[in-house]
C-alpha cells in the first residue's frame, strides 16, 4: 500500500494538467481525494518529501480559492482534514521562503508551518545557523525542534538564560508601600543567586512561544488520534454517531471529553474495563490534547494528576502495560 502511494506521488505531478478542470489550474475533488488517499493521520499523508507537501499545499490553496464554502467544508469532512490543518497548508503554500529551500526542508506540514510563523529575521538566522541541515542518520527536523530553536533565538540578547515562572499568593491585601517593600525584599534575595525579579502578569518572552509549542504538540496528538480512531468512527453505527452529533473522527476529537468517552463507552456496551482496554490510549491522547490547548496552569496540573494519580493506579493492575502507556503519554505530550 505505502509503496503504491509513494509511487503515486511521484507520478501525480506530470499528470496534474490532465486532472484540472476546465476553469484553469484548479484540482477537482476526485483528483484531490486520490492525492490524499493515504489513511488519515498517516505520517506522509500530504507528501513523502517537502516538495510533495508543497505541491499538495498548492492544490489545497487552489481548491480553497475556487470551490465554494460548502464544497470545501464537505471535502474536509469527507477526508477528515481539520479546517485548521487546511488553513495551515494554505499558509505554507503562500510562504515563498519555503519554495526556495524545498530540497532542504522537512517532509512534515507541522514542521513547515513552524517555519511559516517565523519572522524573516528568524527564518534567515535559522538557515544561516544550519537548522535545516540534517546529518545522515539524524531524525527528521520536527515542529517541536523548530519552535524550541525559535524560543531560544528570541531570548538571545535579552540577557535572559532561563525564566522560572512563580506565583506569589498573598493571604491579605497589601498597601502600595508594603507591596514595594515585599518586591524589594524578593529582589535582594534573587540577586544573591545572580537572578532578577521582574513584576508582570506573564513571562517576558517565553509565554507566547510556549503557547505556540503546545499548539504544535496538540496538532501532533490530533494526527495520532485520527490514526487511532478514524476507522472505528467510520464503522460505528449511524444512529450512535447521530446521537452524539458527530460524523467523523475530527468531530469526535474536537468534542468535549464527556462526548468522547460516552461515544466509545456506548460502542463497547458501557463496560468500563473494555473501554480502557480498547480506547484507553485514545482517551489519554485526548486528555493530552486538551492539556496542550488550555492556557490554565491549574487545568494542566489537574489533567496530568488525574492520569498519574487516578487512572494509572486504578487500571494498571487490570490492563497489561497500562502503567507504561500512562508514563509514555505524560512524558511525550504533557511536559510544557
Amino acid at each position: 500500500m505505502y509503496q503504491f502511494v509513494n509511487w503515486y506521488f511521484l507520478c501525480a505531478l506530470p499528470c496534474y494538467a490532465a486532472a484540472i478542470n476546465a476553469r484553469g489550474h484548479v484540482p477537482t475533488s476526485v483528483f484531490l481525494s486520490e492525492r490524499l488517499q493515504v489513511q488519515a493521520g498517516a505520517k506522509d499523508r500530504f507528501g513523502a518529501t517537502a516538495a510533495e507537501v508543497l505541491e499538495t499545499a498548492a492544490l489545497i490553496a487552489a481548491a480553497d480559492q475556487d470551490w465554494d464554502q460548502a464544497s470545501v467544508a464537505a471535502f474536509q469532512k469527507e477526508q477528515d482534514i481539520h479546517p485548521k490543518v487546511w488553513g495551515k497548508l494554505i499558509a505554507i503554500h503562500k510562504d515563498q521562503r519555503l519554495h526556495r529551500l524545498k530540497d532542504k526542508l522537512p517532509a512534515s506540514y507541522t514542521a513547515l508551518y513552524a517555519l511559516v510563523v517565523m519572522s524573516d529575521e528568524e527564518f534567515s538566522a535559522a538557515v544561516a545557523e544550519g537548522l535545516l541541515i540534517r546529518a545522515k542518520g539524524q531524525t527528521p527536523l520536527s515542529s517541536r525542534a523548530i519552535l524550541d530553536w525559535t524560543k531560544a533565538y528570541r531570548l538571545k540578547g535579552t540577557g535572559i538564560e532561563q525564566e522560572i515562572p512563580l506565583t506569589l499568593v498573598l493571604k491579605q491585601d497589601l498597601i502600595d508601600e508594603q507591596h514595594q517593600d515585599l518586591l524589594q525584599a524578593l529582589k535582594r534575595v534573587a540577586e544573591q543567586f545572580g537572578a532578577e525579579v521582574r513584576e508582570g502578569k506573564r513571562g517576558l518572552r517565553q509565554a507566547e512561544v510556549k503557547a505556540e509549542a503546545r499548539k504544535a504538540v496538540a496538532e501532533e496528538i490530533e494526527e495520532a488520534l485520527i490514526k487511532e480512531i478514524a476507522q472505528v468512527v467510520v464503522e460505528a453505527p449511524e444512529d450512535l454517531k447521530s446521537r452524539f452529533g458527530i460524523s467523523s473522527a475530527g468531530d469526535l476529537i474536537g468534542a468535549p471529553r464527556g462526548t468522547f468517552t460516552g461515544f466509545f463507552q456506548n460502542l463497547v456496551g458501557k463496560v468500563k474495563i473494555e473501554f480502557w482496554k480498547q480506547f484507553g490510549r485514545a482517551y489519554l491522547l485526548k486528555m493530552a490534547r486538551d492539556f496542550n490547548l488550555t492556557d490554565s496552569r491549574t487545568e494542566r496540573f489537574q489533567l496530568k494528576k488525574r492520569i498519574l494519580e487516578d487512572f494509572q493506579p486504578t487500571w494498571s493492575p487490570e490492563i497489561c502495560e497500562f502503567e507504561e502507556l500512562c508514563d509514555e503519554i505524560v512524558t511525550t505530550y504533557m511536559q510544557k
